[in-house]
């Protein structure tokens, strides 16, 4: 659900671009083990989150120290770049990244990029990105300003400043839209307000309270970009919301997707298949809504990817040729604390018997809302039927229903080949 704007209006977004934009952590992630494991270390979910944000030589120096390891941040940043030098272009986007920049110059709102990463390494990043590369290209409107361009690089409000200067904008009307606590922390001493976008599972608690009254700092915690709502700070409502907002029940709010206001079309589809196998038995007993339950360690990989939240797709049983409209949760479920992150299906369809051990195939196509806790058991069936209801509209409009024909869903399934698979575009 959308905040009600409490704050003047902002006049220009500025985001971040690593954990927000891209999806380097994982690549960079992935290097610093293996550089931190050549210093006879072990790379921890603390030294991770201390890194975050941070310009390279800054980061390793406080990697460093975290860890205990001797060797000064100059060689260990000698021995990361080159490993990430060959990788940078193909950091994929996150979800709901592209559509926000889109929506952002196509409505004309003064928007920027503060990053710690160096410009020469920005460009690196942006090699393979023809249309984000087009839409940040700097003109009147749009700005980049990278690490190597300022003096003081995050914690500090440097980048942030010189962002809002060049866009022409007061730091007080300027939203930041950032991952990580430092460039968070950035951001408020400029005296700007906060969107925090956690890039790391469990970070919530290292932003404070989000303060939606406030003039600057948090103001708000998100679970992805997918759920950002520009009318929340005053700004052109998204127009690709499925249904079209005047042919479905809309909330009023032109949010980012969520229930009553619509689908959103996902840029990148997932393909998950795999084994039906008996779950808390939660769905039909207690909703009186039966869900399907995927093998969590078939679809374990899929699930890593998966922002969190309630989905919209298309999905076929076994070698059964029908396909059938689905609506299905990704997460936590934290009306019931689940202590793992699970996929569960409602196809919209009624079946005769139960297909426990049916291999389900699966291509989740709309975002429809965040994850939410709610107040009781009849606030969350509600809910689910709106959710539901929701999906059936969307899923009859292009460009999802398109996807009722993905050969994934057509394909032959093979009885000896694995349980699982996925794939995303």
């Amino acid at each position: 659900m959308s905040l009600t704007l409490k704050t003047e209006p902002v006049g220009g977004i500025i985001l971040d671009l690593d954990g927000l934009i891209l999806d380097t952590e994982t690549l960079c992630v992935e290097v610093a083990r293996e550089v931190v494991s050549r210093h006879g270390k072990q790379l921890t979910l603390e030294a991770q989150r201390v890194a975050l944000g941070k310009r390279p030589l800054e980061c390793w120096a406080d990697v460093a120290k975290v860890l205990g390891i001797e060797a000064p941040a100059e060689q260990l940043l000698a021995e990361s770049e080159p490993l990430l030098a060959a990788r940078w272009s193909d950091a994929p986007l996150l979800p709901g990244a592209l559509r926000l920049v889109r929506h952002l110059a196509a409505s004309r709102v003064s928007f920027g990029v503060a990053t710690s990463t160096p410009r020469s390494t920005f460009v690196a990043k942006m090699s393979r990105k023809d249309e984000l590369r087009g839409l940040l290209a700097e003109r009147p409107g749009a700005v980049v300003v990278c690490g190597d361009e300022v003096d003081r690089g995050k914690p500090h409000p440097d980048v942030f400043l010189e962002a809002a200067r060049r866009l022409g904008l007061e730091a007080r009307r300027c939203l930041v839209l950032e991952d990580a606590p430092s460039g968070v922390e950035g951001a408020a001493a400029a005296g700007m307000r906060v969107v925090a976008v956690p890039s790391l599972v469990g970070m919530h608690s290292e932003y404070g309270t989000a303060n939606p009254a406030a003039s600057s700092g948090v103001v708000e915690i998100l679970p992805s970009l997918l759920a950002f709502s520009p009318p929340t700070y005053g700004l052109p409502p998204f127009t690709d919301l499925l249904p079209p907002p005047a042919a479905a029940s809309s909330d009023g709010e032109g949010g980012g997707g969520g229930g009553g206001g619509g689908v959103i079309p996902m840029d990148r589809v997932l393909r998950i298949r795999g084994k039906v196998v008996k779950g808390f038995g939660r769905g039909s007993k207690e909703l009186g809504i039966p869900t399907a339950n995927l093998d969590p360690a078939a679809v374990a990989a899929a699930l890593a990817e998966a922002v969190t939240g309630i989905y919209a797709g298309w999905a076929r049983l076994g070698s059964s040729p029908e396909v059938h409209k689905t609506v299905l949760s990704i997460g936590w479920n934290p009306f019931f604390a689940n202590k793992e992150k699970t996929l569960e299906p409602w196809i919209l369809h009624s079946f005769g018997q139960s297909f426990y051990g049916e291999t389900l195939s699966l291509v989740i196509c709309g975002y429809v809302r965040p994850e939410a806790n709610f107040s009781s058991l009849e606030a969350l069936v509600e809910r689910i039927h709106l959710d539901a209801d929701v999906s059936r509209a969307a899923l009859d409009c292009a460009p999802l229903a398109e996807l009722r024909d993905d050969p994934f869903l057509r394909a032959d399934l093979n009885p000896g080949s694995p349980a699982a698979e996925h794939s995303a575009r």
